[in-house]
Order: C-alpha cells, then sequence, then structure tokens
C-alpha cells in the first residue's frame, strides 16, 4: 500500500478515530491476491497470476470496463458458502485493523447466478462470515443485495423478493444497484425498487461515477434513493448539488478509486471540495481495496495530503459515516454517543483537546 507523509498526531488520530464504511463490494472487497489464490485451489482453478508480483500486473486496467472485466475473472472462484464465509471474513480482518467498527457491504447475485451460484449458498456464507466477524473481529458486518444493472429488469424484481425472504437472517438492511452505469439507465430498474420501497427496504444505487448528473436524478427520481454511491459527478449540475445538499443524501465517495478509474486525472480535480463547500453530505470509502491498493484509512490519508484537512474534517466524514448507515434508530443513537465520546478522549490524548 502507498506511503503517507502524513506525521503523528494526525496520523494516529486518522487510523484510530472510529469508523463505519459504507461503499466496499464484497466481491472485489475481498480479492487479494493472496485470497484470490486460496479460493482458485479450493475450486480447482487456475488463475491469469501465481503471486503478488503477477497479481499487480494482472488488476492493472485503463478504466471501469476493464476493471469490470477483471473483477469478473476474480469473482469467478466465489462458488460455495465457504467461499462466501471466507470473503467476509477477510474483509472483517481488515476492518478490525482500521478501527472501523460497522460496514454494509455490497454482493452483486448478478455476477455469479449465471454460472450456477445459488442465492442460498451466498446467504448461508455471508450469514456465517458475519457472526464470525462479529465474534472474532468486533466488526458488525452488514450487506446491501446489489442488483446487476446489465441484466433484465426481471432479474431485479425477483431478487428483491429473494432479499424478503432472509433479509433478518442475514442482515441484509437493503437493495442497491452497480455494474456497468453507461447504457445501463437506472430507471430500467423502477419494479424492482418499487417492490423494495413497498417491503420497507432501503434503498441505494451507484450513479454518477461513469454517467453525469443525468444517472443521478434518474437514480433519485426513479429509484427513489436514500443514498448515492459515488455521486461525484454530480458537480456538473448546480441545481442537483443544491438539491442534494438541501435533502442531505448522503454521498458514499470513494477518492482513490475515482482517480484509479480515471473519474478523475487527479485528487486536485477531484470534485469532493466544491460538494463539500456546497454542503452536500459526504463519506469517505474504499470501494474495492486490492483492486486500488487501498482502505478506508489510506484514502482518509489521501485527501488529507491532498486538501489539507485537519482532524475537524476527518471528524466530520467519520461520523457522516455512521449518520448515513442503515442502522435503526436507538442503535443509530447509541452508536453516535459512543463515537462522540471515544473521539473526544482521541483528541485530548493526541492534541489535548476536545
Amino acid at each position: 500500500m502507498k506511503s503517507t507523509s502524513i506525521v503523528n498526531p494526525l496520523k494516529a488520530f486518522i487510523e484510530r478515530i472510529p469508523k463505519a464504511e459504507l461503499h466496499l463490494h464484497l466481491e472485489g472487497g475481498a480479492m487479494y491476491p493472496a485470497t484470490a489464490l486460496e479460493l482458485a485451489k479450493r475450486n480447482n482453478m487456475q488463475m491469469p497470476f501465481h503471486d503478488e508480483a503477477s497479481a499487480e500486473a494482472f488488476y492493472r486496467f485503463n478504466g471501469l470496463d476493464q476493471f469490470i472485466e477483471i473483477l469478473r475473472t476474480t469473482v469467478a472462484t466465489l462458488n460455495t458458502a465457504a467461499d462466501y464465509q471466507t470473503a467476509t471474513e477477510v474483509i472483517g480482518a481488515a476492518a478490525a485493523q482500521q478501527n472501523i467498527w460497522y460496514h454494509e457491504l455490497f454482493f452483486t447475485f448478478g455476477l455469479v447466478s449465471p454460472r450456477g451460484v445459488s442465492w442460498q449458498i451466498i446467504i448461508e456464507g455471508i450469514t456465517e462470515g458475519r457472526r464470525v466477524n462479529r465474534e472474532r473481529y468486533g466488526v458488525d458486518t452488514r450487506f446491501i443485495a446489489d442488483i446487476d444493472r446489465t441484466q433484465e429488469p426481471q432479474k431485479g424484481v425477483e431478487m428483491v423478493e429473494l432479499v424478503a425472504a432472509c433479509s433478518a437472517e442475514a442482515g441484509i438492511v437493503g437493495i442497491g444497484m452497480d455494474c456497468q452505469e453507461s447504457g445501463f439507465p437506472a430507471g430500467r430498474h423502477k419494479p424492482a425498487f418499487e417492490l423494495a420501497k413497498e417491503l420497507g427496504m432501503n434503498r441505494v444505487a451507484h450513479a454518477g461515477e461513469d454517467g453525469g448528473p443525468e444517472s443521478i436524478w434518474d437514480a433519485i427520481h426513479n429509484l427513489d434513493v436514500q443514498r448515492i454511491d459515488h455521486g461525484v459527478q454530480a458537480i456538473e449540475d448546480p441545481k442537483l448539488v443544491r438539491y442534494l445538499a438541501e435533502h442531505q443524501i448522503p454521498l458514499t465517495v470513494c477518492p482513490v478509486s475515482n482517480i484509479e478509474l480515471k473519474v478523475f486525472p487527479d485528487l486536485a480535480s477531484h470534485s469532493l471540495l466544491a460538494l463539500m463547500d456546497a454542503g452536500c453530505m459526504l463519506t469517505i470509502n474504499s470501494d474495492d481495496p486490492p483492486m486500488f491498493d487501498t482502505d478506508m484509512t489510506h484514502d482518509l490519508f489521501a485527501i488529507t495530503e491532498a486538501y489539507g484537512f485537519g482532524p475537524e474534517q476527518i471528524e466530520t466524514f467519520a461520523r457522516n459515516s455512521f449518520e448515513a448507515t442503515f442502522m435503526p434508530g436507538d442503535e443509530k443513537a447509541q452508536c453516535l454517543s459512543r463515537f462522540d465520546a471515544e473521539v473526544a478522549a482521541l483528541k485530548q490524548e493526541l492534541f489535548g483537546t476536545n
């Protein structure tokens, strides 16, 4: 992972502050080379790489479409409940190292269902992995079931029906939508999101990464989403930015991912600062850490170095991440109270002030 020039005590503050992560994909987030090779061996498969060095070359990509193709190759190693349990636990262990108390992981049934991986296999694996994360690592793992937006709308409806039957068991707190944005409007999946709302499910969607403001409006108007995943292209439409700020619709921003996928050429060009200044509610996330040589802590390092942030901005991002979760109200209030107390103590220890 890339090094940082940030020095103590700010570095320690970023590392130790309590965190929640809301934009992290199970399939890509677990696919560190060692994990992918372990799962490939377990499934009698051959990967296009054999060690860390060859994996680094394989994981290079020029844009979102190529990235998704690489991801589909590694995701082919997920075939059994044990595989999904392993993937969930890998992310849980990484979360514990970063003091991530809570995370909502995306999983995309449409990535694996065409080759016969059943819904029940996924649910069995993530349910057990969630239990292990809680008991071994002290991390609260919950899930958002993502619709592959390139599939036919009926597939999304069917997935919502599957979620309805097992959400409590598996810790599924909502539905979402991901995969290639360009050419696949969100509105195609309006029936699935209408059903989800009718059933009382939370709703999110990837929008405004590979697509412009019109893609975000599409998700807002046709899917009635409560959060936007990415949303960084909103900056091109002042009316949309005002709407997002007025309604405090959280954006789960992934700065390092955005640079690696060429959404912006560098952090200096990123829309994050302008969206902040406009009053939008932003959270910082890692998207697919192994693919981008990052994690949530490193993303916070990156924006701190790029924009000269101090403890106040880092605390705001961290607190936003808990505010934007889909925890039940009482649970969220207790978590925020604990967060405030721990941050106050941390600031007193590191900076002599709370």
